[in-house]
């Protein structure tokens, strides 16, 4: 009995096999077959490397054959040039702003103790590496201190570049400038002279003014053709810059051939939300903090200081004839006003080229041994001045991923119908009267 027992095993095992497996076997594939119809997904098609997106809104979009998240720039100028690709020194180099440099601005006390603590810390960059084939010479133009440079391999040239540095009338100098005045004269070709203004706590902005007018004025009898005297700047020296544009036509002075700025500062109330500038991005300056500017403001222009025409250059491009070359990145906070003054300056009928960089910091043009945007930025302005003196250009730099984006402002006449929202600013114009202007979204 017990010799049949395995067989009879067997034959139980093989008929359960025969009768309940079929069973189980169309169960699970019933299952199975629900639960593809449950997670099924159509196929997407194929992508191509490259895609153009020109319309707004989120999502991805394809920038240089990778895949971005960042929305596409708005721009209020429409022909504004956007580059919107940083690169990984870019990166790193807002990245680090945000983390150190910003915290500290925002607590350091806008004091004469700080002042004299930050010019001694701008002393060390006449220690960092300078270029072989230049050789600075300081001399005196009208009573100002400037240094003047040539490059020993720039392209031939009858220019002559007057350069304003930053530092919001404050801080910086001469010599925390002078690789991106070597880097202007090899690009352009030109004698580049920069101005040793005079600044916090020594003076105020109308004292730095005079200092620039006087150094111009002088420069213009001095070099051989005055009709090729370009005038350049960065942050504050970018409003040193349109002040000298403002003055050259107030005095009859010579234009000059042409204005390179880089995140130009173009009034001393860029921080106000009420006057009239439209702001399609949101403010996120890397190392700015908006907070500071009114306590920086009370010591640029004191009680019973008065600055020669007007005060905000934004209001004065009445005055302003030559061929304006701008530079801002995307979310700093004088970006606004650059858009604003490129959409004015153009509606006259005078040379306007706007380049704005997504994730660069403020006036980033200086930086041009740390990152390659600053380089481009340079060469391109250097070829507009070329161009704007009649001299052929050298790099005739062109970014891949550069375009221009669709217009989202623009000027618009007095008559516009009630619907539309029209924001509203008075500014003055060369005349004694006041001209209205509007920026209109659309």
């Amino acid at each position: 009995m017990w010799s049949l027992l395995p067989a009879r095993l067997r034959q139980v095992v093989t008929r359960s096999r025969q009768s309940f497996a079929p069973r189980l076997l169309t169960a699970a594939h019933d299952l199975r077959q629900s639960l593809r119809v449950l997670t099924w997904r159509p196929r997407r098609p194929a992508l191509p490397r490259r895609i153009r997106v020109v319309s707004h809104g989120r999502g991805r979009r394809a920038v240089g054959g990778r895949w971005s998240r960042a929305r596409p720039m708005r721009v209020v100028y429409e022909q504004a040039v956007v580059h919107e690709r940083p690169s990984f020194r870019s990166r790193i180099v807002a990245r680090g702003a945000r983390m150190f440099v910003k915290p500290l601005f925002l607590l350091l006390p806008l004091n004469d103790t700080t002042l004299k603590a930050l010019r001694s810390i701008d002393r060390w960059s006449a220690r960092g590496p300078r270029s072989k084939y230049v050789e600075p010479v300081q001399f005196e133009l009208g009573g100002v201190r400037v240094e003047s440079m040539t490059h020993r391999y720039g392209p031939s040239s009858d220019m002559t570049i007057l350069y304003l540095h930053g530092g919001a009338f404050f801080s910086c100098g001469i010599e925390t400038h002078r690789r991106v005045c070597e880097r202007l004269a090899l690009y352009s070709g030109a004698q580049v002279v920069s101005v040793d203004y005079v600044q916090l706590p020594e003076g105020t902005v109308a004292d730095s003014v005079q200092d620039a007018i006087t150094a111009y004025e002088a420069l213009l009898d001095t070099v051989a053709h005055p009709d090729k005297v370009v005038v350049a700047g960065d942050s504050a020296g970018g409003y040193l810059t349109m002040k000298i544009a403002e003055l050259a036509t107030r005095r009859g002075l010579t234009p000059p051939a042409a204005l390179l700025t880089f995140s130009p500062m173009l009034s001393l109330d860029f921080d106000r939300e009420d006057k009239g500038i439209a702001r399609v991005t949101r403010i996120r300056d890397a190392y700015l903090p908006m907070k500071r500017v009114g306590v920086a403001r009370e010591r640029w222009v004191p009680e019973g200081s008065a600055i020669e025409g007007y005060a905000s250059p934004l209001f004065a491009t009445g005055y302003i004839s030559s061929p304006a070359f701008f530079v801002a990145a995307e979310d700093e906070m004088l970006r606004p006003e650059v858009e604003a003054m490129a959409l004015q300056l153009s509606e006259r009928d005078v040379d306007v080229e706007t380049h704005l960089w997504r994730g660069q910091v403020h006036a980033f043009p200086v930086l041009a041994d740390a990152m390659p945007e600053s380089r481009e930025a340079l060469k391109l302005a250097a070829d507009f001045a070329r161009r704007a003196v009649g001299e052929p250009e050298q790099h005739h730099v062109k970014d891949p991923d550069q375009h221009v984006e669709t217009v989202v402002g623009e000027l618009v006449p007095d008559d516009v119908s009630e619907d539309d929202e029209v924001i509203d600013v008075e500014l003055e114009t060369g005349s004694d009267d006041r001209k209205r202007w509007f920026f209109q979204a659309s």
